[in-house]
Order: structure tokens, then C-alpha cells, then sequence
């Protein structure tokens, strides 16, 4: 093999080795994307899930057994959370129970999903902020976070009463 020969077979090589890197960093670009994509779906179905879980239930302790016609006469903004007894969340009863909630969600292909969760008293005005005293709307947050994703999934919904 002359030197021609050689410095061809080299370069040859040489563009076939760029060519499969080329390939290789294509597919594993495109694997992340379908794992982070997949992630943020499973994430935001869990968030869904939390939420209507938490939207079948009374509004407040108060509403349970009867109605309120007076937003003073719910539970007091402090006393927001699970109610005593309530040492497990499959005994909540009422929207305000979950404050605080947190679990985790594990799938086989993803992993581990962190999920908590707010409840507070807004206003129909203003349903962004907290309100500061009852009123006839609660806000629910949910917070997904997974290892797959640098960004936390943030669902909310307001339930009226």
C-alpha cells in the first residue's frame, strides 16, 4: 500500500468516525428528549390525578353535614390542614385536608415523583393571593418533581363552594 493508499484509508476512517459520533450524539439527544417529554407527561397525570382526587371531596369539615351560608363560619385560615384523627390521607375528607400533603409516586420507567401539595383561601377577585381570612373558594397546588426534569409541574385548580 502506497502512501496515497494509506492517507485515503485515513481520512476514510476518519469521516466514519465523525459520521457515527454524529449519529450516536443524534440518538442519544433524541432518547432525552422522549424521556424528559414522557416525564412531563407522567408528571402532569399525576398532578390531574391529585387534583381531582382532592375535588371529590367536601369543600370544608363545616360542609359536610350541612351547608354555610357565612364564609366566616369555615375553618379558620390557621386550622387549615388534616383534621385530628386524620393521621392518613385515604381519611380526608374535605378539600383543606390535603395542606401540606406530600408523597411519593414511583414508576417503574421513571422513578421516583415527589408530589405535595397547598391548600389555601382565595378570592373570586383575586384568586392568585392568599386570603387572609375564609372565604367561599379554596385554591389547590400541586407540585410534581421528578429527577428527569429541572422544572417542578405546577397544577392548581380553584374549588368553590
Amino acid at each position: 500500500m502506497n502512501t496515497g493508499q494509506t492517507l485515503l484509508v485515513t481520512v476514510g476512517l476518519l469521516l466514519f468516525t465523525i459520521f457515527i459520533l454524529t449519529v450516536y450524539r443524534t440518538t442519544s439527544s433524541r432518547f432525552a428528549f422522549a424521556i424528559t417529554n414522557e416525564t412531563i407527561i407522567s408528571g402532569t397525570a399525576i398532578a390531574q390525578s391529585m387534583i381531582d382526587e382532592i375535588s371529590q371531596k367536601a369543600f370544608d369539615e363545616k360542609t359536610i353535614s350541612g351547608t354555610v351560608s357565612n364564609p366566616d363560619s369555615l375553618t379558620p385560615v390557621k386550622f387549615l390542614g388534616p383534621d385530628t384523627g386524620e393521621t392518613d390521607y385515604t381519611k380526608y375528607d374535605d378539600v383543606d385536608d390535603y395542606k401540606g400533603f406530600k408523597k411519593d409516586e414511583n414508576l417503574t420507567r421513571l422513578g421516583n415523583f415527589k408530589v405535595w401539595v397547598n391548600v389555601y383561601y382565595v378570592s373570586s377577585t383575586n384568586p392568585d393571593i392568599e386570603s387572609l381570612s375564609p372565604t367561599f373558594y379554596k385554591r389547590v397546588d400541586v407540585f410534581v418533581n421528578n429527577n428527569f426534569v429541572t422544572d417542578t409541574i405546577k397544577m392548581y385548580r380553584i374549588i368553590s363552594y
